[in-house]
């Protein structure tokens, strides 16, 4: 990992996950669906690109450890950090 690839080479992997019970059963059902997005992908969003760089920065020790990243950590929020101009963003998400 350099600071010229950092872009092509991390992901961000989202999952998104649901219980929904059946009308007919009762029964709940489990329902996963995952997102993956390269940083260069990512920084096209600008709400995205401001947000992501202030939660790395924010993460609890035990977090960055359990995600794994503790070693290109400070080199994601450095590529990261270009982007953020320090505007607020809105709760969500959505683009705005």
């Amino acid at each position: 990992m350099t600071p010229e690839n950092v872009g092509q080479k991390m992901h961000l992997r989202v999952e998104l996950q649901s219980l929904w019970r059946l009308p007919r059963s009762n029964a709940i059902l489990f329902v996963i669906r995952c997102y993956l997005i390269s940083l260069d992908e990512l920084v096209t969003v600008p709400k995205w690109a401001r947000r992501l760089p202030r939660v790395l920065k924010s993460l609890p020790p035990e977090i960055i450890d359990y995600k794994g990243l503790t070693r290109n950590r400070p080199i994601m929020i450095d590529w990261l950090s270009k982007y953020d101009d320090g505007a607020p963003t809105s709760a969500g998400i959505f683009p705005d």
